[in-house]
């Protein structure tokens, strides 16, 4: 009997040393996979707290759009853009933006009620492809707020087309006219971001130097949602 116990103790304590080594190598790969789905997927856009060194973020823009050009419009922008921080303290961070816009106006008709259109039938569109540089304050402690000032330059390609038909005075006909220009200007753009892929997304912007022109743009306001994809 004492032989057989003394055969048995070893083999518990192996059993025991083994059941431990499993459960050190199953926490250590734990541990190892947090950390390198933590590395894999950093925080998005500017962390809570703020951030130092220069890593480029970025975000897409969404706005549905109303503006003054010729008449009222209404359209769409989605934007682009690259975000690295430039400075930081306790409540706010600095990025330098750089992106990309495009953007598309559409001038119905019933936004115009001088227009009978009953008589008249058609629209104006404007598209705009516009290069964007400027800087955003990124406020708060956990940097939910963004506020930013940009300044923007690119193509604007207006395209008006129309049928009219007056029969009282025997005239009808329709055509389409086209013109492009180079345009310049600034926007004031606003986020709140209640998530961390997802803000809200305001803005307002007009061209300089102003030019007296329906070709151009007087003014646009947005609103939509901002996605902050890395």
């Amino acid at each position: 009997m004492r032989s057989q116990h003394t055969m048995r103790h070893p083999a518990a304590l192996r059993s025991r040393a083994f059941a431990a080594s499993v459960l050190t190598l199953t926490m250590g790969l734990g541990v190892a996979q947090s950390a390198l789905a933590q590395a894999a997927d950093p925080p998005l856009g500017i962390p809570p707290s703020g951030e130092t060194g220069h890593p480029v973020h970025v975000r897409l823009d969404t706005a549905a759009t109303y503006g003054i050009g010729g008449q009222s419009f209404l359209g769409i922008h989605v934007g682009m853009s690259g975000y690295m921080p430039v400075w930081n303290t306790r409540w706010a961070t600095g990025t330098f933006d750089a992106g990309l816009l495009l953007g598309y106006g559409n001038e119905p008709t019933f936004l115009a009620p001088w227009i009978d259109t009953t008589q008249v039938q058609g629209a104006t569109h404007r598209i705009s492809l516009l290069a964007r540089v400027g800087h955003t304050f990124h406020l708060g402690l956990h940097r939910r707020v963004a506020l930013g000032v940009h300044l923007y330059a690119g193509l604007h390609e207006w395209i008006s087309s129309y049928s009219v038909n007056y029969a009282n005075e025997g005239v009808s006909g329709s055509g389409t006219a086209k013109r492009s220009l180079f345009v310049t200007g600034a926007e004031l753009d606003f986020a709140y971001r209640f998530s961390q892929p997802v803000g809200l997304y305001l803005k307002m912007g007009a061209p300089f130097p102003y030019q007296s022109s329906y070709l151009a743009t007087i003014f646009t306001v947005g609103a939509g949602l901002t996605f902050y994809l890395r």
